[in-house]
């Protein structure tokens, strides 16, 4: 029988994975909820006639269809990766858990990425 070319990940890996997958999760929805607090005031003087209101709420639209289209180009680059890499080596073990991970990974990047710089700009704070 043919051995495998990969080793064999223990578990703790896949709860390395975990953690730093709620990690980044925790920071994105702390930074999501920073950039609403302060972009509500603008959106309201936007709604009421205010054009600096208007073009804050443009772009946050623009923002979160770009961060979609490339979340989603970026979720499937990370599937069409590990499945020719399964189709290539069919008998190397997979750990599922950590192609998850790395999936989740890279379809949140696009999403922290736009909530981190908008945190920052919206605060004043540097990055």
């Amino acid at each position: 029988m043919a051995s495998s070319s990969r080793k064999p990940r223990p578990a703790i890996a896949a709860g390395g994975q975990a953690r730093a997958l709620a990690a980044r999760m925790v920071t994105l929805q702390a930074d999501a909820g920073m950039t609403i607090a302060m972009r509500m005031p603008i959106l309201l003087r936007g709604a009421l006639g205010d054009s600096h209101g208007q073009r804050e709420a443009a772009s946050a639209v623009s923002e979160k269809m770009s961060a979609v289209m490339e979340s989603g180009f970026a979720a499937s680059q990370a599937a069409v990766m590990f499945w020719w890499g399964v189709a290539l080596n069919p008998l190397a073990a997979v750990d599922f858990a950590e192609e998850a991970a790395k999936l989740a990974h890279s379809t949140l990047e696009p999403f922290s990425k736009r909530t981190r710089a908008n945190a920052a700009r919206l605060t004043g704070r540097k990055r």
